[in-house]
């Protein structure tokens, strides 16, 4: 059922914020996302320059494919469009109450420990800074790092998936998207999750 899961998410997101158009090529879009994501956890002013923010971002684009493309120091046009899309994450921010950005994500079973978005209250969001819909991918991606959490008691009871480029967002219970994809409760879907992914440990 992820496809019509994933159909019906889109069908259902709900605008937040405004649309920042791509002004450059496309292949510095992750450098622009991922400066706009890190000036929005630390409450940076807008639209003036960040060195710091731009560098991080650098070295973590630089380990990914095609990662060269982030060389190159912002130009003003992508630095209006960084603080752009810092200005719709941040909004978004302030309507979750006390968001945690980059939350820690223990590991479980043969999946490591990894970094989140954003986590405030028992929700957590998952941020994709793009010009596509939302994709298969990114729910199996929150579904994932739910049931991470789980395994270690961190409690998480609704998901969001927000795209401060297209300015949209979703948002439902956990327990709401389990019924959707296969009939059960999320307990039951986040048990199954976290068996499998400690009986891939254990086979291993």
């Amino acid at each position: 059922m992820m496809e019509q899961v994933v159909r019906w998410i889109n069908d259902q997101e709900v605008p937040f914020g405004r649309a920042v158009p791509l002004s450059t090529m496309g292949t510095r879009s992750a450098l622009i996302a991922e400066t706009a994501f890190r000036r929005a956890a630390v409450g940076a002013s807008l639209f003036p320059a960040d060195d710091d923010a731009e560098r991080a971002s650098a070295a973590m684009i630089s380990l990914l494919p095609r990662g060269q493309f982030g060389d190159a120091v912002l130009s003003p046009g992508e630095q209006l469009e960084v603080g752009l899309i810092q200005r719709n994450l941040m909004r978004y921010a302030e309507v979750l109450g006390n968001p945690e950005y980059f939350p820690k994500i223990p590991g479980c079973g043969v999946v490591n420990n990894s970094i989140g978005d954003i986590y405030s209250f028992a929700h957590l969001v998952e941020v994709k800074t793009v010009s596509r819909p939302f994709r298969s991918t990114d729910l199996r991606q929150l579904l994932t790092y739910s049931a991470m959490m789980r395994a270690s008691g961190i409690a998480v009871e609704k998901l969001s998936l927000y795209n401060p480029r297209r300015a949209y967002r979703f948002t439902a219970d956990l327990d709401e998207i389990s019924l959707s994809l296969c009939g059960r409760s999320s307990v039951e879907l986040m048990e199954d999750l976290i068996d499998t992914m400690i009986g891939f440990q254990v086979s291993a």
